[in-house]
Order: C-alpha cells, then sequence, then structure tokens
C-alpha cells in the first residue's frame, strides 16, 4: 500500500469516527438507546454500534432518515459545520436513480476535504 492510499483510509477512518461521536452525542440528547436508533434507523443494533465506534459510516439513506426522523443536518452531521446551506437540500433535489452516483460523489469529496485539513 502506498502514502497515498495509507493517508486516504486515515483519513475515512477518522470520518467515519466523527460522524460517530456526533451521532452518539444525538442519541444522547434525545436519550435514546443504541437499540432505539438502530430500531429508527432500520438497521441491527450491533450495526448502529459499529457506526458510533466509526467502524461504518451510514449510508445516503441512513443519512436522509437521521434527517427526517431525527431532525439532524447532515452537514453537521458529516463536517462538524452549522451552515444554511445543508446537504440535505441537495440529496432532496437528486433524482433517485443518480443518488449512489451523488453518494459515491460526496464520499470522495469529504474524503478530500478531511485528507487537506489534516495534512500538517
Amino acid at each position: 500500500m502506498d502514502m497515498y492510499d495509507k493517508k486516504k483510509r486515515k483519513a475515512e477512518r477518522e470520518l467515519y469516527i466523527n460522524i460517530g461521536k456526533r451521532l452518539l452525542i444525538k442519541r444522547r440528547e434525545l436519550r435514546f438507546t443504541q437499540e432505539q436508533m438502530a430500531e429508527v434507523l432500520g438497521v441491527s443494533t450491533g450495526f448502529y454500534g459499529m457506526i458510533e465506534r466509526g467502524e461504518k459510516a451510514p449510508s445516503l439513506e441512513k443519512l436522509i432518515i437521521i434527517y427526517e426522523k431525527l431532525g439532524t443536518d447532515i452537514t453537521y452531521l458529516l463536517t462538524g459545520d452549522e451552515r444554511e446551506e445543508t446537504v440535505i437540500n441537495y440529496v432532496e433535489k437528486c433524482p433517485k436513480e443518480k443518488r449512489y452516483d451523488f453518494e459515491q460523489m460526496m464520499k470522495y469529496a469529504l474524503k478530500l476535504v478531511d485528507a487537506a485539513a489534516h495534512q500538517d
């Protein structure tokens, strides 16, 4: 594995960890158990635990559920920034047949941003 791949994997791992931390904060604010969060998202408790620990990332569909059912801004969840223009605005405008492509582009863009922020 070359240096670029190592940096890319590290940046991806950090992104997943940060998403998990923000979901944990939201879950505690809602006073939900992991089981309740998993039920809302339609995933197993084990898989949800992996998301909170940063081992996995929620899919685009799960991010939309988090936004719609829990009122959590996706932009904040992904970046930690609170902005007026949110990612969900773009997701809602995206045709369903293009959402997978949009999800892949978003993941790639976030990885680039995260990698650039950690190049110091």
